[in-house]
């Protein structure tokens, strides 16, 4: 049976995968890692791809990826021949450094973006190598806690808490300290071909909003009476608020909108929002 062909088009959001040729250690020393991100910014000269975020161990990478017009494949035969060439001439040796062809899911609905990142950043902490995401020095985490506009495009995803980078950054920050079943859900997020609605890839453009409904008709539907409709709204915390809450979170990303723009709607934080779902 032939390979399933790959799921591209402009503005796609990929989870990358790579490993060393029969999974043998590519990345061992500083300089291997160094070097990667090197090629990696190469590759992006031109700013052909919004780097999301990346984990770099000792035998393989995680990238999230933001396509633009140049496609993934050419995008990935850049880096991956640059450093295996680097490598090979480094080590003084000629065998492949990766093995098979890289491994991509297409990240089709962006409730999982944050929760994919919190993912790749968690291989070292299940790996045992550190006991938090924090502790690591070879991901993109960085970059998102203090706010380095290099290499990676941290704007798409602190956006989804918040405008102000001081808040953001600190609901990020929470977000990835957080403690959460789906950090270990390898089947979800490195098997098949999409992580998301499978059936929904080639329609994934931006929405119409002037189709689309408010927040606060949103919650009117969900809710059954004025009083729990101002409930909500006002940010109250009462218990049996909980499933209309859920719903209503549930109900309005499917519509588009983003974990900031329904925090400030119902007075919770972005986070908050994003654990609901």
């Amino acid at each position: 049976m032939g390979r399933k062909p790959r799921v591209e088009f402009e503005g796609a959001i990929y989870h990358v995968i790579k490993r060393g040729n029969n999974r043998a250690y590519i990345f061992e020393s500083r300089e291997d890692k160094e070097e990667f991100l090197k090629c990696l910014e190469a590759a992006n000269d031109e700013v052909a791809f919004n780097l999301l975020g990346y984990v770099i161990m000792d035998n393989h990478y995680h990238l999230i990826i933001e396509t633009k017009e140049k496609p993934l494949q050419k995008i990935m035969q850049k880096v991956n021949n640059a450093y295996s060439k680097n490598y090979n001439k480094r080590h003084k040796r000629t065998d492949h450094v990766f093995g098979s062809r890289y491994k991509t899911l297409l990240v089709n609905d962006n409730r999982y973006l944050l929760t994919l990142l919190r993912y790749i950043y968690s291989n070292p902490v299940r790996a045992g190598i550190h006991k938090n995401i924090v502790a690591y020095s070879w991901s993109s985490d960085c970059f998102y806690r203090q706010n380095i506009k290099k290499l990676v495009h941290i704007d798409k995803i602190l956006d989804m808490f918040s405008k102000n980078r001081v808040a953001t950054i600190k609901e990020y920050q929470s977000f990835m300290n957080c403690k959460d079943p789906t950090q270990n859900d390898k089947d979800f997020y490195e098997k098949g071909l999409v992580i998301g609605e499978e059936d929904k890839h080639n329609v994934r453009h931006e929405a119409d909003r002037s189709n689309k409904e408010t927040l606060d008709e949103i919650l009117k539907r969900v809710v059954a009476n004025d009083e729990i409709f101002h409930l909500i709204e006002a940010g109250s915390r009462k218990r049996f608020l909980r499933g209309d809450k859920i719903s209503y979170v549930k109900m309005v990303v499917e519509q588009g909108y983003t974990f900031n723009e329904i925090g400030r709607n119902i007075a919770i934080s972005a986070t908050a929002a994003n654990r609901m779902v």
